[in-house]
């Protein structure tokens, strides 16, 4: 390991142990009731607390989809462009390649510019990675699959997700790279302009149900699913989430024609690959709750599992959000603000007026 390598991975490890020590306090009586019902009734250990933060759909969890995430987008995208992608790593069609790369990116040196201040270049990798895994503890897979059932969990979930543009600004700014700085501040405008109309495009879910909670949107939707009552709210959630997590068509931050890499241009090894596997993570967090808003959570027809139709249409919506770095090009940074502030506000606006008018006079039929 290199001497510009050391303090990252030291940064890894001092955060890692904060981060597990605080776990282990507030888990401890998860810890001790998971102990319990191992040596009573094992199979009874997916119920508790401990197996939610740990495997599903905590850690573990958050872990493998985002590394089978970028695989399917690697194969898609191949094939789509009549390539062969990944094929020889780990057995068929290259199954293992995420994890080869994970691998790889270990052990490359991680460069820090000169004029570089260091903690924050160091650091900012790592809070990335935790923002974009935190919102996921209040998504619910099934009424029983959820970390913390917060009362108001949609505002504790856009509340975190709102951090990550400060963080993105913060890298570009400490790696003292002009081409990094103008990526951040073209993903602060970019997530900016667009916090907005996913807000605003989530609150009719909220009228809807009648709650913050995001289980309880979920459990709304068991007779009609909220995309057929706000059919716009969805349409409108579904774009700002692809400008939040910079996809294509909106990947301008990171536009390699005229910004190198954008604001990940100096970042290498590990630092880099935080980056990149906090967007999969991210991608999960949006996916998840874009499921819970307006596509009945976990509801479904009593074939599958309530967990099983949770996963099914978790995967729908990250292989379409997927989908469209095959599909679309890249659109211009005027355009994209213009759609935002100029006609994005305006649809999420109207659909919430137009709700509001249709549960007045036509209660029976909406909400």
């Amino acid at each position: 390991m290199d001497d510009y390598s050391r303090p990252f991975f030291r940064a890894i490890a001092v955060t890692s142990l904060l981060v597990t020590a605080t776990a282990l306090y507030l888990l401890k009586g998860d810890i001790m009731n998971a102990l319990e019902v191992l040596l009573t009734d094992p199979l009874a250990i997916t119920a508790t607390g401990l197996f939610r933060a740990l495997v599903f759909p905590g850690l573990l969890f958050i872990s493998v989809v985002p590394l089978m995430a970028e695989w399917v987008e690697r194969k898609f995208v191949a094939r789509v462009q009549v390539r062969v992608g990944p094929l020889y790593v780990g057995g068929p069609e290259g199954l293992l390649q995420p994890v080869a790369d994970m691998f790889k990116l270990l052990f490359k040196e991680i460069i820090i510019p000169k004029n570089a201040d260091r903690p924050i270049f160091l650091m900012a990798p790592v809070f990335a990675f935790v923002l974009g895994a935190l919102p996921t503890i209040v998504i619910p897979y099934s009424p029983s699959m959820v970390i913390w059932n917060y009362g108001y969990g949609v505002l504790l979930f856009f509340a975190i997700l709102a951090f990550f543009p400060l963080d993105v600004l913060l890298a570009a700014w400490s790696s003292n790279n002009k081409y990094s700085f103008i990526g951040g501040l073209r993903a602060l405008y970019q997530q900016a302009s667009y916090e907005i109309p996913i807000f605003l495009s989530a609150l009719p879910a909220v009228m809807l149900a009648g709650s913050f909670r995001l289980a309880d949107i979920a459990q709304a939707q068991s007779k009609v699913w909220f995309v057929f009552l706000a059919p716009v709210s969805a349409a409108v959630f579904f774009v700002s989430m692809l400008a939040e997590m910079e996809r294509i068509p909106f990947d301008m931050p990171e536009a390699d024609s005229e910004l190198v890499s954008g604001w990940t241009t100096e970042y290498s090894g590990m630092a880099w690959g935080l980056y990149q596997f906090s967007i999969y993570v991210k991608m999960l967090a949006f996916a998840g709750i874009f499921v819970v808003f307006f596509l009945g959570g976990w509801t479904g027809p009593p074939v599958l599992p309530a967990v099983a139709w949770s996963l099914v249409k978790v995967s729908v919506v990250i292989l379409v959000l997927l989908s469209t770095r095959a599909f679309w090009p890249r659109i211009r940074i005027d355009q994209l603000i213009r759609a935002g502030w100029g006609r994005l506000i305006p649809l999420a606006i109207l659909n919430i007026l137009l709700l509001v008018l249709f549960q007045h006079y036509l209660p029976g039929v909406v909400g």
